[in-house]
């Protein structure tokens, strides 16, 4: 990863240094700020959180509780994928900002069902990008996107699963109005970009996961995904999406009553969430709430919940085991991660083993912020 940082850095440096020849200056940014730290108003991190709350399709009556019995201990949930993603402003052209991000992903496959082996399923797969508002229409930031892409940077396509080459991103993309002159809005733009670069570089490891042969003929082979089932074949169904922080319950009115006082071991009944009801049918999945541990001290009656999706069509008795095999990887706890009452160990091991190679990187780019502070223009 050190080699791949100061490689990402030196193609950096080569278009700042072309373009102060042509009067193009980077002024020094926020440096070492994490934008996946701050709180952004205008868009939410969650996709499903930018459309107003409606009230979600019951797939099984009445709406309430469900007991999907005691877990045995066992699991067929063998695979786990997870992604990380760490992105800073290193500095803006005027108002544009300058953004820097690395994602990873990878899948581990627990073999024999024992957590002392846990191999990859292949090394991890990082992308690092540079994030400008091309879009937005400044002249001087085009200039600085060419000189980006003559230094070795590739664009992304628009169905293009992200490899380990270095890419260069638009954060205006996609937007009817890109307002230049709009500072915040570009860098909350830019967290979104690069949390949508992390998901897509899930999904393409995912459908290849599905396509792989082992997995097609085991069919005892499941996998548990960090999130939400972006991208799912129904030739192969044997995937679940963990999400493990229930910010906005999808429920309405007295059912978020019922949520509050759900048991620990217990399930809601299942549903579509409103947000999914408006797009494609291919989109949708099947939901459930799983209230994984009692509410801890110090926390919202929420911590401990979890956001189950599956397969679409997804039978309330497999609904049943599924609960029983997210509840049976309760041991041993995701500690000392703050959200383990919600997360299972396998997707802790992962992230744990993923994090270091998106915050591995400072010493290279603190080489940027010394050419960007020694360019006479802060």
């Amino acid at each position: 990863m050190g080699s791949t940082a100061n490689d990402f850095v030196a193609k950096i440096s080569k278009a700042l240094a072309e373009g102060e020849r042509r009067g193009i200056y980077v002024t020094a940014g926020a440096g070492s700020c994490d934008l996946e730290a701050q709180q952004f108003g205008r868009y939410p991190s969650g996709e499903e959180e930018q459309i107003p709350l409606g009230r979600p399709h019951h797939l099984e009556t009445p709406p309430g509780p469900r007991d999907p019995g005691s877990p045995d201990g066992t699991s067929r949930l063998c695979y786990f994928l997870d992604g990380v993603q760490s992105s800073r402003e290193i500095g803006r052209i005027e108002m544009a900002p300058v953004i820097i991000a690395t994602v990873a992903a990878a899948i581990v496959n627990r073999c024999e069902r024992r957590f002392s082996r846990m191999p990859l399923e292949s090394p991890p797969v990082v992308v690092q990008a540079v994030i400008l508002p091309r879009s937005a229409g400044d002249a001087m930031v085009e200039t600085f996107w060419d000189l980006l892409q003559a230094a070795g940077f590739a664009e992304l396509g628009p169905d293009e699963v992200p490899s380990s080459q270095h890419l260069i991103l638009d954060s205006a993309a996609y937007m009817d109005e890109a307002d230049p002159s709009d500072y915040v809005g570009m860098r909350e733009r830019s967290r979104v970009r690069v949390r949508a670069l992390r998901e897509r570089l899930e999904g393409g490891m995912l459908r290849q996961w599905e396509g792989d042969d082992r997995t097609l003929e085991d069919p005892d082979a499941w996998i548990a995904v960090d999130g939400q089932l972006k991208d799912i074949r129904e030739s192969n169904r044997r995937a679940i999406g963990l999400i493990k922080s229930v910010a906005r319950p999808e429920f309405v009115g007295k059912d978020v009553g019922m949520l509050l006082d759900l048991e620990p071991g217990m399930r809601t009944t299942s549903f579509v969430p409103d947000w999914q009801l408006r797009r494609d049918p291919g989109e949708r999945r099947t939901s459930w709430y799983l209230r994984v541990w009692p509410p801890q001290r110090g926390a919202d009656a929420l911590g401990s919940l979890m956001r189950v999706e599956a397969p679409q069509g997804t039978e309330p008795d497999l609904i049943d085991e599924i609960s029983r095999w997210i509840l049976a990887e309760r041991a041993p706890l995701a500690k000392p991660d703050p959200r383990w009452p919600a997360m299972i160990y396998p997707i802790h091991y992962v992230e744990k083993i993923l994090k270091p190679l998106v915050q591995g990187s400072e010493r290279a780019y603190a080489r940027l912020e010394r050419q960007l502070a020694s360019n006479g223009r802060n």
